[in-house]
C-alpha cells in the first residue's frame, strides 16, 4: 500500500499531516458518571505515530445525534476513531450510526458470530441472543476479531471527502489491545514514516510561571519543537514534542533539549519521562540500601501509598503511620501531650516529633512527617494550607520547612507529599545535610 492511502482509496495528500478526531460513544460520559480515559489514551498513541489530533468529542446515545457528530468530524479530519457503542444493547448505536453515515446496510457476518460464540464457551458462559447484534457490521467494513465480545471495524468513509473511521470498544483492556492488533498498523499506513515523541521533564518545588520562564527562552526560534507546561497538583511537566522519521530519531533529536532544561531547570528536575518521583526517590533509597518511614497528619497516608504503588517498594518503605488525631499521635507515635498542647498539633515542633518517631520506632534509616490545614475550613487558627514536612536523618538530626501551599483539598494534600518527598531526595542526591 501507499503512505496515505488504506484498501487503495487517497486519504490525505503526500505533504498532508494526518489530522484525527476521537470520537467517545456513552450518555454516560456527558452526564458526569465516567471519565474518558480512552480519549487520552488514543491520543497519546496516534501523536506517537505522527497524526495530530484535533478533537475530542463525546456523543449521548441517540443516533441522530451521533450521525451529525460523525459527519460534522469526517468533513474536517483524515481518521476518526470512535470509541465505544459496540455492545449489545439497545443504546449501543455505533454500527448503526457508521453504517448510516456511509449509506450501506449492516450485515450479520457468521464468522464474528462464531468467534463471539467462542469466547463465551471458552469462559463458560451461555451467550444471550442479544450478543449475535455485535456480530452486525457495515458491508465493506474490514473487521478487527474480538479480544472480549465485541468486534471492532475500520471502514472508509467517501463523503464528504476520504475518511478513514475505525469503530472500537469502549471497555478499556478491549480498544488498547484491537488498537494494537489492528490499527496502529492502518495508522502508520496512513501517516507515512513519521513518529512523534514527547520528552516531559518533571518539575517540583517551583512554580508553572517560574519553569516557563527558565525554559522559554531555550526554546526561542524552535519551529521544530512543540513546548507546553502541565501544572499537575504535585508537580509541574515540561513537556518537548518532536517529530522525526521513526521514534528513535525522534528521542534523539530531542535528547539536547532535555539536557539544556535539566541543566538550566536544576535541582528542581526530579526526573525524565517515565520517572516519577517516588520512583527517584526508591531508586536513590536502593542505591544507598537504605529505607523510610513516615508518619503522616495532613496527608492520611498518602505519602507512604505513594511510595508503596511502585513495583520493589518493599525494600525500602518499613512502613508508615497515619496519626490524625492528637490521640493518635500520642498513642501510636508516643508524642507528649504536652508538646501537642503547647505548639498545637499543625506546628514545626509536632512536625519535627512525628519525622524522629517514623524514623526511631521503625529503625528506619530516614522518617518523614507532615502535618497541616488541607481545608476547607482554618484549624487553630491557622489558615487553609499552612503546612509543615519534617525529615529526620540516619544521624539523629531533624530538618523542618513550612508554608502555605495553594489549592483545595486534594492540591494541599498532593503537594505537601511532594514536598516532603522531595526534601528527601535532594538529601539522598546532596548527602545528608545538603552537601
Amino acid at each position: 500500500m501507499t503512505a496515505g492511502q488504506i484498501d487503495g482509496v487517497v486519504i490525505r495528500g503526500p505533504d498532508e499531516p494526518v489530522r484525527a478526531a476521537v470520537l467517545s460513544v456513552g450518555s454516560e460520559l456527558l452526564l458526569g458518571d465516567l471519565t474518558d480515559t480512552n480519549a487520552t489514551w488514543l491520543s497519546l498513541r496516534l501523536r506517537e505515530l505522527g497524526v495530530e489530533v484535533v478533537h475530542h468529542l463525546a456523543v449521548r446515545d441517540v443516533l441522530g445525534e451521533f450521525v451529525d457528530a460523525l459527519t460534522w468530524l469526517t468533513a474536517r479530519v483524515h481518521l476518526v476513531i470512535v470509541g465505544g457503542g459496540l455492545g449489545p444493547t439497545v443504546d449501543d448505536l455505533t454500527r448503526e450510526a457508521i453504517a448510516t453515515a456511509a449509506a450501506v446496510p449492516l450485515e450479520e457476518r457468521e464468522d464474528l458470530a462464531a468467534m463471539i460464540a467462542d469466547r463465551f464457551a471458552a469462559a463458560g458462559r451461555q451467550m444471550a441472543p442479544q450478543n449475535l447484534k455485535q456480530a452486525r457490521i457495515p458491508r465493506g467494513a474490514t473487521a478487527y476479531p474480538p479480544v472480549g465480545t465485541a468486534p471492532g471495524f475500520g471502514m472508509t468513509l467517501p463523503e464528504p471527502t476520504a475518511t478513514r473511521v475505525v469503530a472500537l470498544p469502549g471497555v478499556p483492556w478491549e480498544l488498547q489491545e484491537l488498537f494494537a492488533r489492528h490499527v496502529a498498523e492502518e495508522v502508520r499506513q496512513l501517516a507515512g514514516a513519521r513518529a512523534t515523541v514527547t520528552r516531559i521533564v518533571h518539575v517540583v518545588g517551583r512554580g508553572e510561571s517560574d519553569v516557563a520562564a527558565t525554559v522559554e527562552p531555550l526554546l526561542e526560534g524552535r519551529d521544530d519543537v512543540t513546548l507546553s507546561f502541565l501544572a499537575r497538583s504535585s508537580e509541574i511537566q515540561v513537556r518537548l514534542t518532536v517529530s522525526a522519521e521513526d521514534p528513535a530519531a525522534a528521542r534523539a533529536a530531542s535528547q539536547p533539549l532535555v539536557d539544556e532544561v535539566v541543566a538550566a531547570v536544576g535541582t528542581a528536575v526530579v526526573g525524565v519521562d517515565d520517572d516519577s518521583l517516588e520512583d527517584v526517590v526508591l531508586r536513590r533509597l536502593g542505591q544507598r540500601r537504605q529505607t523510610v518511614a513516615t508518619a503522616e497528619s495532613a496527608t492520611g497516608g498518602d505519602i507512604a501509598a505513594r511510595l508503596a504503588r511502585i513495583p520493589g517498594a518493599s525494600a525500602h518503605l518499613l512502613g508508615g503511620t497515619v496519626a490524625y488525631t492528637a490521640a493518635a499521635k500520642e498513642q501510636l507515635l508516643e508524642l507528649s501531650p504536652e508538646l501537642l498542647r503547647d505548639h498545637g498539633e499543625v506546628s514545626e515542633a509536632v512536625t519535627r516529633a512525628l519525622a524522629a518517631a517514623a524514623r526511631d520506632r521503625t529503625g528506619a534509616d530516614w522518617g518523614i512527617g507532615v502535618t497541616g490545614v488541607a481545608g476547607p475550613t482554618s484549624v487553630d487558627d491557622l489558615p487553609v494550607g499552612t503546612c509543615f514536612w519534617a525529615l529526620a536523618h540516619p544521624d539523629g538530626h531533624v530538618e523542618v520547612y513550612g508554608r502555605r501551599i495553594p489549592g483545595d483539598r486534594g492540591q494541599v494534600i498532593a503537594r505537601l507529599g511532594s514536598a516532603a518527598l522531595d526534601l528527601l531526595r535532594r538529601r539522598l542526591v546532596e548527602g545528608p545535610h545538603g552537601g
